[in-house]
């Protein structure tokens, strides 16, 4: 027989911290070891702070530390582990293990170093930037990720900050007051204000203080100077075909290679809406028939041709209103051919050539 599954009993005020603690440990009874490891198999420590201030340090102190113990370290840090009898080697972090969502970060550590040069805030909208939130939002957590990572501004991506567990400040003590008066050594001595921010540790917003010691142990064992290039990955990728263009107001998607094409079709309806409407008023006030009737125009495949001597001598033929009319006709189209838009002068401003407009069946294919 199946087990029959009950909800835990109703929510209780709790009287003192003795009862908190009996009641924990009869819940506990029935829950397996996984559950009881203190920390969880994945957080996100962020260690800022000026230059100088030991953010470098403490990072490859944890790289080497996780090296230590045999976890699979990424990182975009160069660490010498040799120097210091660990036989574990670091592997090399590019942004194609973030695009591509690598199978090999499985419970692995990444360590960034300056992860600013990784995800720009001002780039936000870049898909590189949204495939990054993405990564961080869904798959560290899922991965079993933990991650390491300095960065000398205390303002973050959005995605990032979220994500993160742990803040840490540090600085050198050698820049306290009383350190000239010891004769302290400047990168020798770091003290970290460290946050918790989820109450992943403990309690959220829960601060204390701890120190890295002999830290010049630690300086010939990494070189930050010499970081590999994150976007590496662009370098070895081949990308063909263009970008795809998405229209959020129509709901269409086509190649950039269309978007010149689509940007001309629409011109040229706009041109052609507008042409239908001058040359449809022109045939409205008997502009067009005075120009045929004095042969002051040619029809073309794609234009009419008016002669500006040929229309001159026309509008003299005409009266009142038909004449008001007229000269006001040739007055637009004059304008219209000084624009050179939808109409221009030819042969030393002998003649004005109009456009005709495009048919809806040729703007449709």
């Amino acid at each position: 027989m199946s087990e029959i599954l009950t909800l835990p009993p109703e929510v209780e005020e709790i009287e003192d911290d003795e009862d908190i603690l009996q009641d924990a440990i009869a819940d506990a009874d029935d829950v397996g070891d996984e559950y009881r490891n203190p920390f969880p198999a994945e957080y996100v420590v962020g260690i800022l702070g000026h230059r100088g201030g030991g953010k470098t340090a403490l990072l490859a102190f944890y790289l080497f530390n996780c090296l230590a113990h045999g976890d699979t370290v990424f990182t975009n840090l160069n660490l010498y582990p040799e120097k210091l009898g660990i036989e574990n080697k670091p592997l090399p972090l590019d942004q194609d293990h973030l695009l591509k969502f690598d199978p090999s970060l499985q419970k692995a550590v990444l360590g960034i170093e300056e992860v600013g040069m990784w995800i720009e805030k001002k780039r936000g909208m870049s898909t590189t930037s949204i495939i990054q939130e993405k990564f961080l939002q869904l798959v560290i957590r899922k991965k079993n990720l933990r991650i390491f990572y300095t960065n000398q501004s205390s303002i973050l991506p959005s995605a990032l900050a979220e994500q993160t567990d742990i803040v840490i400040q540090g600085y050198d003590v050698f820049f306290c007051d009383w350190a000239r008066e010891y004769n302290l050594a400047r990168g020798t001595t770091f003290l970290y204000d460290e946050c918790d921010c989820t109450g992943i540790f403990g309690r959220i917003n829960r601060h204390w203080q701890f120190r890295l010691r002999k830290a010049n142990r630690l300086w010939n064992k990494f070189d930050t100077y010499q970081m590999q290039d994150p976007y590496a990955w662009g370098r070895k990728t081949i990308i063909r075909g263009g970008e795809q263009v998405v229209d959020l107001d129509t709901g269409e998607s086509y190649s950039a290679s269309e978007e010149g094409i689509r940007a001309w079709q629409k011109d040229v309806s706009a041109f052609s809406i507008a042409l239908r409407k001058i040359i449809g008023s022109y045939e409205s006030t008997g502009f067009m028939e005075l120009a045929r009737k004095h042969k002051a125009v040619e029809e073309m495949d794609d234009r009419l041709v008016f002669s500006v001597e040929k229309l001159r001598k026309a509008l003299v033929t005409v009266r009142a209103q038909k004449r008001q009319d007229a000269e006001k006709a040739y007055n637009e189209l004059r304008a219209l051919a000084s624009q050179g838009q939808l109409a221009r002068f030819g042969q030393g401003q002998g003649r004005i050539e109009l456009a005709k407009p495009i048919s809806e069946e040729i703007i449709g294919n």
